[in-house]
């Protein structure tokens, strides 16, 4: 063989290395959008102006949304951080 080392499921390093790139643009665009999406619902919320028991409820609500949605983000930031790993020691072995 000419140096091709076959990884997990029959793939090289370069397949596997293109696999990872597009897994991280995959979440970069998710992430971005989870993000403008809690922007945006984080300017919804007018909290401290609205006073009947459905608009604290409904504010409530939005505290909750918020709450998952940086949870969400913290795995994401979490998922980045592990892809990114992954081609950086994909690329170092490619160089080898």
């Amino acid at each position: 063989m000419d140096r091709v080392e076959v990884l997990l499921y029959g793939q090289d390093r370069n397949e596997r290395l293109a696999m990872l790139r597009t897994q991280r643009n995959l979440l970069f665009t998710l992430h971005a959008e989870i993000t403008a999406g809690r922007r945006h619902l984080g300017m919804l919320d007018p909290s401290e102006a609205w006073s009947s028991r459905s608009q604290r409820e409904y504010s409530f609500r939005v505290a909750e949304m918020l709450a998952d949605l940086d949870v969400v983000l913290h795995y994401l930031d979490d998922a980045l951080a592990s892809v990114r790993r992954h081609i950086h020691e994909e690329e170092r072995m490619c160089l080898a």
